[in-house]
């Protein structure tokens, strides 16, 4: 693996562009940091037999007011065989995470890959290296007072090998260790380098260009986790079209994973760059960014793994309908949030072209990705219409960056390729409404985003509806809203009917 070396010029943070827009763990709002080098936190024996101490350097914000702040202990790369919590990308991620208002735990472990190298004795590296971080995590919670942490918000991040270690700490059960690591040489996952009597619980994950062995390891109910890679890595895959020593599956897959399993999860992937992003400096800056919103999103949610299944009713209620009704092999499918659900007269209004009406509830576009296989493989369609994201750009401090709504419907977009490989896909526009005013200009960049990619794919089209439902001043038009100030009355849905109508039209 290669290693990476930065300028260290504040972490390419320009600090004269503050303004009261910029929100603590989103943004940059520390100018200065504090750092504590060299802290040891425990000890075990490495691979020559000695006894090997371990330190991390702690990173702060300077002044900081808050008495608890989250925590990422990050795990520097290096192939298991070399790297150092202080140089390369761990100096640089730790520093540009504080600067954001974490408390970071950059850590040294034990390296060193046994002869004769393979595949059994790289795991057996990562095992040493899971082993030490899991050492760290309780460090930190055994101090907690003394550096300031919330034991509630601790995560664990990691660049490369860095990663892997970070991933197989948070998705690799003991009892889920493949039969040919022996466990007697080796140890519990949980090892003994220190710091016993301690959780070593986190509650989520940045991989950055990482991978895992299983992705089999990642299951309903695991911590979210964040991926950033690009996708032109020669060293560890992206995707899953070579391995590492086994470590087979990248950041999309393990993306993907989560998708499926209804875990919180995001991903940057930045196009031919290779490991490490090829050290580019915007990219780097641009995926940290990204990482930032991902975390301030994650720090703020009251769960750190949200009810998935918290519509079941309702997917189960489309499906006693389907086995009812008789669709054809024209019928179209209308599926979304509740702007779609509120819809009751879909079916005259687009009469008569034959609708399958499947929305549900507030969902969002993890929601949908979850359950899109229920709510349409069952059918033959001319064509799938879709209306979500709103719920995912709703003033709120748990909403999805632009980027990562997109990054989630192109999920949605993969599986139902593997059901309707040609069926034309349309996606309506996230509409203006009062309440989500705020993050019109959001919206616009996700509903750009969306529009974009689409022009790109064949059978694939954006429905555009914002010049229909805008005023001569550019705004919201309240006449067209009931009073929620969210959801469209007769007269938005009046609009809504005009546009699809046409679309229907133009259905090949």
């Amino acid at each position: 693996m290669k290693k990476i070396y930065f300028p260290l010029i504040l972490v390419f943070i320009s600090f004269s562009s503050f303004s009261q827009g910029q929100k603590r763990y989103k943004n940059i709002v520390f100018e200065a940091i504090d750092t504590l080098l060299n802290i040891p936190y425990g000890q075990s024996v490495n691979i020559k037999n000695e006894i090997e101490k371990h330190s991390l350097d702690v990173y702060s914000p300077k002044n900081d007011t808050l008495k608890k702040r989250p925590l990422v202990v990050f795990v520097h790369g290096g192939g298991f065989v070399n790297g150092d919590k202080r140089t390369g990308y761990s100096r640089v991620v730790s520093e540009n995470l504080s600067h954001r208002g974490f408390v970071v735990g950059s850590i040294n472990y034990r390296l060193g890959i046994a002869e004769p190298k393979s595949d059994v004795s790289y795991f057996e590296a990562m095992i040493r290296a899971v082993q030490d971080a899991k050492a760290a995590v309780r460090f930190f919670r055994k101090n907690a007072e003394n550096y300031g942490i919330d034991t509630s918000k601790i995560y664990i991040a990691g660049g490369s090998a860095g990663a892997m270690t970070a991933l197989h700490l948070a998705y690799l059960d003991q009892k889920e260790v493949p039969a040919y690591i022996d466990l007697a040489k080796n140890g519990s996952m949980e090892g003994t380098s220190g710091n016993e009597g301690f959780s070593s619980k986190i509650h989520g994950v940045v991989n950055f260009w990482g991978a895992m062995v299983n992705f089999n390891w990642l299951n309903t109910g695991d911590v979210p986790v964040f991926n950033v890679h690009g996708t032109a890595d020669k060293t560890v895959p992206f995707d899953s079209s070579f391995a590492y020593h086994n470590f087979k599956y990248g950041s999309q897959i393990i993306f993907e994973r989560a998708l499926n399993q209804g875990v919180p999860t995001g991903v940057k992937l930045s196009e031919n760059l290779g490991h490490t992003l090829d050290n580019n400096k915007p990219a780097i800056l641009s995926s940290l960014q990204e990482v930032g919103e991902w975390l301030y999103a994650l720090v703020n949610r009251s769960k750190t793994t949200p009810n998935i299944t918290r519509f079941e009713k309702e997917i189960k209620a489309h499906e006693i309908e389907d086995s009812k009704t008789n669709y054809s092999s024209n019928a179209l499918l209308f599926t979304g949030s509740s702007f779609i659900r509120l819809w009751k007269t879909i079916k005259k209004d687009l009469g008569p072209a034959e609708i399958i009406h499947h929305g549900f509830g507030g969902s969002n576009i993890s929601e949908m990705a979850y359950y899109i296989p229920r709510i349409a493989f069952n059918h033959s369609l001319k064509a799938i219409y879709m209306y979500s994201g709103s719920n995912d750009l709703s003033v709120s401090k748990q909403d999805k960056s632009p980027l990562q709504i997109l990054e989630t419907y192109k999920y949605v977009v993969k599986l139902l390729r593997s059901k309707f490989p040609n069926t034309p896909i349309y996606y309506i526009a996230i509409s203006p409404n009062e309440r989500r005013w705020a993050v019109w200009d959001k919206i616009q960049e996700t509903n750009e985003l969306i529009k974009n990619y689409s022009s790109t794919k064949p059978n694939m089209y954006f429905v555009e509806t914002a010049s229909a439902l805008l005023g001569a001043d550019g705004k919201y038009q309240p006449q067209l809203h009931i009073d929620d100030k969210l959801h469209f009355n007769e007269k938005g849905y009046e609009i809504w009917t005009r546009i699809m109508r046409k679309s229907i039209a133009e259905i090949k």
